[in-house]
């Protein structure tokens, strides 16, 4: 994270372990407040974090009112937006817009809320944290449909455990766990068939129910991925690449198919 710092930087820095993280002005945490609502969304203002404003920001006025709003039992939502307000690093539109962010968060049931979780973890890397999060919304949702009555319900929480498996199977995909995302793919399969999994399947293993022309088309998309990464190789050449006997070649050429085989993963 590099920002314009306008405000006293700290001499020791916040760690935020959830996203291994290190905060250096309130600049930054307001940054991270604002951007990751999902990622602050439990826990995330305590004693500690009262400590280093006052300690290391000197926001003792913002440290007192935190502290005293948590002693009387304030919802975390309107903790964070007495240090968005506080800091004064945005305008009161965008402090609006952000609490409709935080309402539509707050209407997300369990599973739901865990799923989107899932997905900010993984848009941000941490994807041990992101399958975690994936295998307890599925979970959560195969607890509610249980109890659930309405077939509509039923149906929601059904499509979403399915998409669950298959976010989990992505993870293990990228971390090149092929037979263990072809198991979850299954998984998904047993819940709903769908586009998605017919599709992460056939890029996977080649063998799908997936029309011809449906084939064709996410064959094209893996050619042209392929040529993508080849013409953003430097002026060495791909053909090059495949030269006999020569230490550098065989060295680029492993790192281009890394970079292949990982860009290939993130179609599925």
């Amino acid at each position: 994270m590099a920002l314009i710092l306008c405000k006293q930087r700290a001499s020791v820095p916040y760690y935020y372990e959830k996203l291994d993280l290190r905060l250096w002005s309130s600049q930054e945490l307001c940054y991270l407040i604002y951007n990751y609502p999902l990622m602050v969304s439990e826990g995330f203002v305590d004693e500690d974090l009262c400590d280093w404003l006052d300690r290391e920001l000197k926001e003792r006025e913002l440290s007192r009112k935190l502290r005293q709003a948590m002693e009387e039992g304030e919802n975390e939502s309107n903790l964070l937006l007495m240090i968005l307000s506080g800091c004064g690093y945005y305008s009161r539109n965008e402090i609006n817009a952000y609490m409709d962010r935080l309402l539509d968060i707050s209407r997300l049931d369990r599973p739901g809320y865990l799923h989107a979780l899932g997905k900010n973890f993984f848009d941000s890397g941490r994807l041990e944290t992101a399958y975690q999060r994936f295998e307890e919304a599925m979970k959560a949702a195969d607890e509610d449909m249980r109890r659930a009555k309405e077939p509509q319900e039923k149906e929601r929480l059904l499509k979403l455990k399915a998409q669950s498996y298959l976010d989990m199977a992505v993870v293990r995909i990228l971390m090149f766990e092929d037979n263990k995302a072809l198991e979850l793919i299954l998984q998904s399969e047993l819940c709903m068939k769908t586009e998605r999994s017919r599709e992460m399947k056939y890029l996977l293993t080649g063998e799908s129910e997936l029309s011809e022309d449906d084939k064709k088309r996410l064959d094209i998309a893996k050619e042209d991925l392929k040529l993508k990464i080849l013409s953003e190789e430097d002026s060495f050449g791909a053909a090059a690449i495949f030269k006999k006997d020569s230490v550098k070649a065989k060295k680029e050429a492993s790192e281009l198919l890394g970079r292949l085989k990982k860009e290939y993963r993130r179609m599925l």
